[in-house]
């Protein structure tokens, strides 16, 4: 085989990898023409007024701990992945219950304080979404020293605006009991028990690795983190170009819940 042909496989190969893995993980990118980018260049109503930052509210490239700042609920330092943003202090969601859910005997667990582990992948979507952190509380990149809440949604420095009660979650009375479970062990296991969930798949990724999820009946993958269904199962938090509101599947059909409940 020539030199020649070796590289063009080579790159073939390559190229097709690097088509397959954005296929299949979030698209990053398209977080610009959501309504998750609060930046000055957003769609949406919740945005700053010049910040043009779009990865701002949510992340940072380098840390910092802030001990003595008396609004910082747990320090930053460790949080995946790379967190700009104030974690909720909400102890408790408290957890869905029901005459068909129970007697499965899951694991579920209060989301409320869940700053570590697969835990925490819905905890961060919490810190905006139960409606008690402001969404231009941030860790670090403050326009001014001592200056925790950034000014630049219009309110003016250390005023945070929050979300809007028809996009909060966990907020009410019921907190998390009324909501689709979360925060509990999905596997082969759970799935025996049940005369519909469907068992999840384990496949290699072609970034490295396996994964863990399910397939809807178009081939979206629904991830699993560390075997649990979090926020991040259902919504892509980077995408909202095909499902609304960042659903990972299209709900005609019901497609997104015969994924799990399809069988």
């Amino acid at each position: 085989m020539t030199r020649k042909l070796v590289l063009l496989l080579s790159l073939m190969v390559g190229l097709f990898m690097a088509t397959n893995a954005s296929a299949q993980y979030s698209r990053i990118s398209n977080i610009v023409t959501t309504t998750h980018n609060m930046s000055s260049t957003g769609s949406g109503d919740i945005k700053a007024v010049s910040n043009t930052q779009i990865c701002y509210y949510c992340h940072v490239p380098h840390q910092e701990e802030a001990t003595t700042d008396p609004l910082v609920t747990t320090a930053p330092n460790g949080q995946d992945p790379l967190w700009n943003h104030y974690l909720s202090s909400t102890a408790s969601y408290g957890v869905y219950s029901s005459p068909s859910f129970d007697p499965l005997g899951t694991d579920i667990a209060d989301l409320g304080g869940a700053t570590a582990g697969s835990a925490a992948v819905s905890n961060l979507c919490l810190s905006c979404h139960d409606g008690t952190v402001g969404v231009n509380t941030v860790y670090k990149g403050q326009y001014k020293s001592g200056a925790r809440i950034s000014p630049d949604f219009g309110g003016g420095n250390n005023v945070a605006i929050y979300m809007p009660a028809d996009m909060q979650v966990g907020s009410d009375t019921l907190g998390l009991r009324d909501e689709h479970p979360l925060n509990f062990t999905y596997d082969a296991a759970l799935a025996a028990k049940s005369v519909s969930l469907v068992v999840p798949t384990v496949e290699v990724s072609n970034l490295g690795g396996t994964r863990t999820g399910l397939r809807t009946s178009s081939g979206k993958f629904l991830p699993l983190f560390a075997n649990k269904m979090q926020c991040a199962t259902c919504h892509d938090v980077h995408d909202n170009t095909s499902s609304r509101p960042f659903l990972r599947a299209s709900t005609t059909g019901s497609e997104i819940c015969l994924a799990c409940h399809g069988k």
